[in-house]
């Protein structure tokens, strides 16, 4: 598994819901059958594994997966994250729910930074990795100040956009972790090797006649 491929499978648990029971009652609460620390835990092994590997510096990348991840342990346990719904705890605010994710949207952010750096100092240019992660690290920004003007602001009409967008902008950023694993600049083995075949020659790709031998 690639070093991107392990912080995509470890984002894929934080951001998939798997409680149950499906219809808890409050004084019962619920627990996660997917827990946020593994997946977490599988994030920071990701993001040493692709320092090590790329030579990217990802100091502040490991710091966030770090925070994210103890943010996670308590927050599984039962006594706690019923509090963090509405339906159970009424008091609590957007503000709030919006604080406890911020580690994981500034970690998010930092990386796809980082990618879209290393995309843009690859030779040659991987247009493909600055152009989607680009876009990815201003989505990611747009989800640290919309819920601000949205909840704080006031601005109601924003709540529904925004509840959006934080799903869109985390699975695509999933998707393009995805899509992207096999660079070598990004820790990758490289491209595969009927990929290679495709992009070679149609004289390249024959195979040579009977009894003679490629030079």
């Amino acid at each position: 598994m690639t070093p991107l491929q392990k912080i995509a499978m470890g984002l894929v648990i934080v951001i998939l819901p798997a409680n149950f029971p499906a219809h808890p009652h409050p004084a019962w609460r619920f627990y996660d059958a997917l827990p946020d620390p593994i997946g977490w835990v599988l994030v920071v092994a990701g993001v040493w594994a692709l320092g090590r590997s790329s030579g990217l510096e990802l100091a502040s990348v490991r710091w966030l997966a770090a925070l994210a991840l103890l943010v996670s342990v308590p927050l599984w346990f039962p006594q706690l994250n019923h509090l963090l719904v509405p339906r159970y705890n009424p008091d609590i605010t957007i503000s709030g729910q919006w604080a406890i994710s911020l580690p994981q949207t500034l970690f998010s952010l930092f990386l796809a930074r980082r990618i879209r750096a290393a995309g843009a100092a690859a030779e040659p240019r991987d247009r493909y990795v600055v152009s989607r992660f680009g876009v990815l690290s201003w989505g990611l920004v747009a989800l640290v100040v919309l819920p601000i003007v949205a909840y704080g602001g006031g601005a109601s009409r924003l709540e529904g956009p925004t509840l959006v967008l934080i799903g869109l902008v985390n699975v695509a950023f999933v998707f393009y972790l995805f899509m992207v694993h096999r660079r070598e600049f990004l820790g990758g083995p490289g491209p595969r090797e009927w990929t290679l075949r495709e992009r070679l020659p149609e004289d390249a790709r024959r195979p040579p006649p009977d009894g003679e031998r490629p030079s």
